[in-house]
């Protein structure tokens, strides 16, 4: 009897844990018609699968115990696409007028009971002139950064500090 105590209690933690984590979903509507998420399927799809495991990432850190839908309608990086070399090959140029913009619906819920929904299009003007707390090498850095400003701030009443130890 001991024995199956003890295999049930791993079990029963594992189950707790998932009940407080939230469930993110991220849906993107339409991708191939987005603004700007590269210009091959690979790429956007490099970007996409980046972009939602970062919102994930979000939502399972500050919102536990809460639901988010979070439906993605058009992505425009911030800079542009340009041919550089004799090769022509595609580079992203960054520059103050080519800021970063994402358009988006959000449902949030919790035990199937809605609390908030709304849209939201994001941009970021100054995106150049600010810090980011992002590595530089990460192609992503400034969208992350509007996203992190975004859900602090729509969120901001559903985030719950973290624990003192």
């Amino acid at each position: 009897m001991k024995t199956i105590r003890l295999a049930v209690l791993p079990l029963a933690l594992l189950l707790a844990a998932l009940t407080t984590q939230a469930a993110v979903e991220v849906r993107f509507v339409n991708p191939e018609k987005f603004s700007d998420a590269n210009r091959s399927t690979v790429d956007r799809d490099r970007v996409l699968q980046a972009l939602q495991a970062h919102l994930r990432e979000l939502g399972d850190q500050q919102l536990p115990g809460k639901d988010l839908l979070i439906e993605v309608s058009d992505v425009d990086l911030a800079g542009e696409l340009e041919p550089h070399g004799r090769a022509m090959e595609m580079y992203r140029v960054l520059r103050p007028v080519t800021r970063p913009a994402i358009d988006l619906r959000f449902v949030l819920s919790e035990q199937g009971k809605e609390l908030r929904k709304g849209q939201a299009q994001l941009s970021d003007l100054s995106y150049m002139d600010r810090f980011n707390r992002y590595d530089s090498n990460d192609s992503l850095r400034f969208e992350k950064r509007m996203l992190d400003e975004w859900f602090a701030k729509e969120f901001s009443a559903e985030i719950k500090p973290a624990a003192k130890p």
